[in-house]
C-alpha cells in the first residue's frame, strides 16, 4: 500500500514538471516573433547622425546587426527590454537604439536584418536615407529659423486702442525655432509698473506645417494691469544660444526684441474707487426673513460683489448705508479668483451684522458701487435697490428674559400683572369695563365742577353789602 503511494505521488510531480514546461512554450507558440526597424526617412547631410530603433520579440540570441553597418558607422548604442502585450499575451520586448553615421553621399539602405526563432527564420524591413553632400559650415540662423513673437492684447484678442489704468492687458511671448538649440538663454522683460497674473510660464509644444516641416515653440501668457497712468514700457526679451542644424552646422545667436510702448490712459471718474471691468454684478442675500425681524433681533447680511477682468485685490469694500434703529457692523470679508480662458473672475463676499434696536419701519437704503465699463467705456453703476422692513414688537417671553438680566423687577411684575389679567378677562369685556370707568371718570369731574361753580355764586351774593 505504501508503495503504491509513492508511485503515485511521483507520478503527479512528473505530470505537474511537464505542464510547468509544456505551458511557456504553448504560449510562445501564440506570439509572432517579429523584427522591426523604425527611424526617419527624411534626408540628411554626411556627417549627419542617423537614429535607428530596434525591437524584437522572440527571436534567438544574438542578432547578427551587420546589414545596418554596411554603409554606416555605429556612434552609440543603447540597449533594454520592456513588457509588451501581443496576441493577448504578455511577453518581453528588446529594444536597441543605434546612433549610425553615414559614410558617403547618396541612397544608403538600413537593413533587413534576419533572425531565427522557433517558428523559422524571420525578416525585418528596411530604411532608405537619402545622403546630401556636406553643408556650408559657415551657416547662420535666419529669421526663417528663429522668430520672436510679442503681442498685447484686450481679453478678447481685440488690438489695444485705448488702455485706462486698472484694465485688464493680455501679454503674449512665444519663442518659435525649426532646429534643436543648446545652451540656450531666455532673458523675460520685467513687468514693472503692472500687477501681473501668470496663466502658463514656458510651456513647449510642437507645431507641425503642412508642408511637413515642425516648429518648437516656448510660449508665456501673462495678464497685466496697469498701477498707474501715462508712459508704460517694457525692458526688452533677450534670447540666446546655439542652433544646432547638423553636426557639423552649428551657429550661436543673440537676439533681441521688445514689446511696443503703452500710453495708460487716467480714471475717468473721481470716486474713492476705480473699477475697470468688462462686467460687474452685485447681490446679497439673508441668514433669514428680514420680514419676521423684531426688535432686539440679530441677522446677518452677506453682499457678493463679482467682476469679470479685474483682480480679487481691484475690488471695492462694499458697505451698505447706514439705517435708523439698525445697527450694522462688518464682521469678515473674503476674496477669490479664477483664471478661465482669457478672463479673471474675482469675487468679494462681505458679511454684517445687523441688530434691531426699535420696533418701527426701517429703510435700508440703496447700495450702490460705480464701476467702468470697459466694453462699452462708460461709467456705468450697480446697485442692490432699497427695500422697507417693519421691524416688530419682541415676543412676551423674550421680554421677560430681557429683563431678567436686566435685574429690573418692577418692570417685569407690571407685565406679569398684565399678562395674567389679559388671560383672566376676554378683550372685549375688558373694553367695555375700561369704558365704563371712563365715563365715570368724566361724570365725577362734570359733578366736581359743578359743585365748584355753585359754591362760586353763593361766595359772589355773600359778598354784596345790605341797604342802609
Amino acid at each position: 500500500m505504501v508503495r503504491h503511494l509513492a508511485l503515485l505521488g511521483c507520478l503527479l510531480i512528473w505530470i505537474c514538471t511537464t505542464t510547468a514546461l509544456l505551458i511557456p512554450k504553448a504560449q510562445a507558440a501564440d506570439v509572432v516573433p517579429s523584427i522591426t526597424l523604425t527611424g526617419s526617412d527624411e534626408p540628411v547631410y554626411l556627417g549627419d547622425s542617423v537614429f535607428i530603433e530596434l525591437e524584437i520579440v522572440g527571436i534567438e540570441e544574438p542578432l547578427d546587426i551587420n546589414p545596418l553597418l554596411q554603409g554606416a558607422d555605429l556612434l552609440r548604442e543603447t540597449t533594454g527590454t520592456r513588457i509588451a502585450v501581443m496576441n493577448e499575451q504578455v511577453v518581453d520586448m528588446k529594444s536597441r537604439r543605434m546612433e549610425l553615421v553615414p559614410r558617403r553621399e547618396g541612397r544608403v539602405i538600413f537593413g533587413p536584418l534576419s533572425g531565427s526563432s522557433i517558428k523559422g527564420q524571420v525578416t525585418s524591413n528596411a530604411i532608405v536615407i537619402e545622403v546630401l553632400p556636406p553643408a556650408q559650415l559657415d551657416w547662420q540662423p535666419t529669421q526663417d529659423d528663429l522668430q520672436i513673437q510679442l503681442s498685447l492684447s484686450l481679453g478678447d484678442g481685440e488690438v489695444l486702442s485705448q488702455v485706462y489704468i486698472g484694465q485688464h492687458i493680455i501679454a503674449d511671448i512665444e519663442l518659435r525655432h525649426k532646429y534643436p538649440i543648446a545652451d540656450e538663454q531666455i532673458t523675460l522683460p520685467d513687468f514693472n509698473g503692472f500687477d501681473v497674473l501668470e496663466q502658463y510660464v514656458e510651456r513647449r509644444t510642437l507645431d507641425k506645417q503642412g508642408d511637413g516641416e515642425s516648429w518648437r515653440l516656448t510660449a508665456w501668457r501673462y495678464h497685466l494691469f496697469p498701477q498707474h497712468s501715462g508712459e508704460l514700457s517694457l525692458a526688452a526679451l533677450t534670447w540666446k544660444g546655439t542652433a544646432i542644424r547638423s553636426r557639423t552646422q552649428r551657429a550661436t545667436f543673440d537676439k533681441h526684441s521688445q514689446f511696443p510702448t503703452l500710453q495708460i490712459r487716467p480714471a475717468t471718474s473721481s470716486s474713492d474707487w476705480w473699477l475697470p471691468a468688462s462686467q460687474v454684478s452685485l447681490s446679497n442675500t439673508w441668514s433669514k426673513d428680514p420680514r419676521e425681524l423684531t426688535a432686539g433681533d440679530e441677522i446677518l447680511r452677506t453682499i457678493t460683489l463679482t467682476a469679470r477682468d479685474v483682480l480679487a485685490s481691484h475690488l471695492p469694500v462694499v458697505v451698505p448705508p447706514e439705517s435708523r434703529a439698525l445697527t450694522t457692523t462688518l464682521i469678515g470679508q473674503t476674496r477669490s479668483q479664477q483664471l478661465s480662458g482669457n478672463h479673471t473672475t474675482a469675487t468679494a463676499v462681505f458679511e454684517f451684522r445687523m441688530t434691531a434696536q426699535s420696533p418701527i419701519p426701517v429703510f435700508l437704503d440703496t447700495v450702490r458701487v460705480p464701476w467702468f465699463s470697459t466694453v462699452e467705456a462708460i461709467p456705468r453703476e450697480v446697485i442692490i435697490p432699497a427695500r422697507r422692513i417693519n421691524v416688530g414688537l419682541p415676543d412676551r417671553a423674550d421680554l421677560l428674559a430681557s429683563l431678567a438680566l436686566e435685574n429690573n423687577w418692577l418692570d417685569a411684575f407690571l407685565l406679569r400683572l398684565e399678562g395674567n389679567v389679559t388671560r383672566l378677562i376676554p378683550w372685549h369685556i375688558t373694553l367695555v369695563l375700561l369704558s365704563i370707568a371712563a365715563a365715570l371718570i368724566w361724570l365725577l369731574q362734570l359733578v366736581h365742577w359743578y359743585k365748584r361753580r355753585r359754591r362760586y355764586k353763593q361766595d359772589v351774593n355773600s359778598s354784596v353789602l345790605p341797604d342802609l
